[in-house]
């Protein structure tokens, strides 16, 4: 693994939050359809190895000829305006500054990527939530679920040298694909009588948008991101040995030591851990390491199984839950990290704070 490296860290205000998920339209509603386990999958079309039909979580808004790119723009679209409203609401009043934004996508070696998704999202993402964006300054991340802290890595670190004063930061993605699920039937990971441990394939996105404190002006705040870091882990789900969790540890780790909260200061940890053992046992590993950071009686929330996989959107939509909950006074604690794992080799961990909400 590479020689340890610090976490960006930076005086991130949280001022937009979105997101939209088979459970919710917006980000009140996915978290409180999580919080109520409220989760309907629902039978499809498609067909899975014993000739039964496979059930995904997918919004019933989206008809089911609509896949690839065409899907994944009409999920994004309406949970970056939910984030970014509030930011360009203000700017307006002031002069047309358009916003760059980080997205994380499914990785492009997954069966079914839309190679238009690099070619045309942000241009379709500008059009449908009607957000002057920067294209100059916007990037898209191809990482699967650990693209997603990767974003928030590097919105931070361009937030900490000064080159924004606000970035829209999200994800999204959907397994409803016949590529993609016919993959995952194969690799024996779908939820179902043969597979206990598997997944129930969803699909979602959700965005925030993080300006520096000073620039955030009089605009709501619904809390802080205060540090995020990615590692590599040299032996990801496929390799012929098994995974030791060294990396989603060192990304905890660094994550926490950035954060400098102290020991024993995080109650709270919201996971991508969604029945698949590989991930169960990398995270029971990196957790075990990092003890020293959480309270006795630490709860661990695993949103993903009450909302579906949602891939490359998992890190933002657990971060969106996680704000939602703190402005309805329904969190764990003033504080949370939340920890996701590629299928690649990609691992992130982030660390938020409520106390700058409402």
């Amino acid at each position: 693994m590479a020689r340890p490296r610090s976490a960006p860290t930076a005086d991130a205000a949280i001022v937009g939050v979105g997101a939209r998920s088979p459970s919710g339209l917006t980000a009140l509603q996915v978290a409180m359809s999580a919080r109520a386990r409220k989760f309907v999958p629902r039978e499809s079309h498609l067909i899975d190895r014993h000739g039964e039909r496979i059930a995904t979580a997918r919004l019933r808004s989206i008809a089911d000829n609509v896949i690839g790119f065409d899907r994944l723009a009409a999920l994004a679209g309406p949970a970056l305006v939910q984030a970014a409203s509030p930011w360009t609401s203000q700017r307006a009043r002031s002069a047309d500054v358009p916003l760059p934004v980080i997205v994380a996508l499914p990785s492009a070696a997954r069966p079914g990527f839309d190679p238009r998704l690099r070619r045309d999202l942000l241009r379709t993402l500008e059009f449908r939530a009607g957000v002057a964006l920067d294209h100059a300054r916007s990037e898209l991340i191809s990482q699967c679920r650990g693209g997603g802290i990767a974003a928030f890595e590097r919105a931070l670190a361009r937030l900490h040298r000064g080159e924004d004063e606000a970035i829209a930061v999200g994800g999204v993605d959907s397994y409803f694909d016949p590529d993609a699920l016919e993959h995952l039937d194969a690799e024996l990971r779908l939820h179902g009588l043969d597979t206990e441990n598997g997944i129930v394939p969803g699909e979602g996105a959700a965005f925030l948008v993080l300006a520096t404190r000073a620039r955030a002006g009089s605009l709501p705040r619904h809390g802080r991101l205060l540090a995020a870091a990615t590692e590599d882990e040299p032996r990801p789900w496929g390799s012929e040995e098994p995974s030791l969790g060294s990396g989603i540890t060192h990304a905890v780790r660094r994550a926490l030591e950035a954060a400098a909260l102290g020991p024993r200061a995080v109650a709270w940890v919201l996971t991508d851990v969604a029945n698949e053992r590989h991930r169960v046992d990398e995270w029971s590993y990196a957790f075990a390491r990092n003890h020293a950071a959480f309270t006795s009686d630490v709860v661990h929330d695993q949103p993903l199984l009450k909302v579906g996989d949602v891939g490359a959107a998992s890190a933002a939509m657990l971060a969106a839950i996680a704000l939602v909950r703190w402005q309805t006074r329904s969190a764990v604690g003033p504080a949370a990290l939340i920890a996701a794992h590629s299928d690649g080799p990609e691992r992130g961990a982030m660390v938020l704070s409520g106390e700058e909400a409402p």
